[in-house]
């Protein structure tokens, strides 16, 4: 299993709609089935499909490319950190054992995936779960905590988490996901909500990951690039036209 945020963990979502993005597609534009932000993530996915196999397969140079699209705050830079932690806290609070995953791809949604935070698994009831965490500033903490308790008001205050949760479910096969808010800073640091599955969620979501592999493969396959050879002349490069596809 390849560690969270490696570079081979980098290199197995690439190409992929992943649970921490998959929220985008869910946006619909005023008048076409996808907004501006969608579009801008298609485009995205489109060019990871598309990157050159030796940049992608040569350590040095992909961890060039990472650098130049990845951008990590420090605000997510202490998410990362915290992390451990809140997995920790949650484990004595439950006293679930959590495993750490890598990306799990979805068994039969072609290009989708997600990585959740922690797995579960007992192997006598074969009960299967996952955990989101997010370790937000103290004033995010409270606002989570007081906002959000059950799956509605997730998605009505972070819809993109709420779409992250069902993604995990999704590639999972988890009955349950628990989001989990951590500040080590309070008097109680740790706020746990469970997330169950929706399948009416579920049919939306394959139904639009579905149509926008359709866009990325008419992307790719619309600007393949021909070369004319004009004898002594300089070459020249063409793409073929195309279409509006989204």
């Amino acid at each position: 299993m390849e560690a969270q945020h490696s570079i081979e963990w980098f290199r197995k979502r690439l190409g992929n709609f992943t649970g921490s993005q998959v929220g985008l597609l869910m946006k619909k534009g005023r008048t076409d089935y996808f907004s501006d932000t969608a579009k801008t993530y298609i485009y995205q996915v489109a060019s990871e499909r598309d990157m050159n196999p030796e940049v992608v397969n040569d350590d040095v140079e992909f961890d060039k490319y990472l650098h130049q699209v990845c951008i990590n705050t420090k605000s997510m830079q202490w998410g990362t950190d915290q992390e451990e932690n809140a997995r920790e806290l949650y484990e004595r609070i439950t006293g679930r054992h959590i495993v750490e995953t890598g990306s799990c791809k979805h068994p039969t949604i072609e290009y989708f995936a997600s990585s959740p935070d922690g797995y579960y698994y007992d192997e006598e009831t074969g009960e299967k779960g996952c955990l989101e965490i997010k370790c937000p500033i103290q004033s995010t903490f409270m606002k989570y905590r007081s906002e959000i308790y059950d799956s509605e008001s997730l998605l009505d205050t972070k819809p993109e988490y709420f779409y992250q949760c069902m993604a995990h479910m999704m590639c999972t096969g988890a009955q349950w996901t628990d989001f989990v808010v951590y500040n080590p800073f309070q008097n109680t640091p740790i706020h746990i909500v469970r997330i169950l599955p929706d399948e009416t969620v579920f049919a939306e979501m394959e139904k639009r990951i579905h149509v926008a592999n359709d866009v990325v493969k008419e992307l790719i396959e619309q600007n393949d690039v021909q070369f004319i050879d004009k004898g002594n002349s300089a070459p020249a490069y063409y793409t073929k036209d195309r279409q509006k596809t989204m």
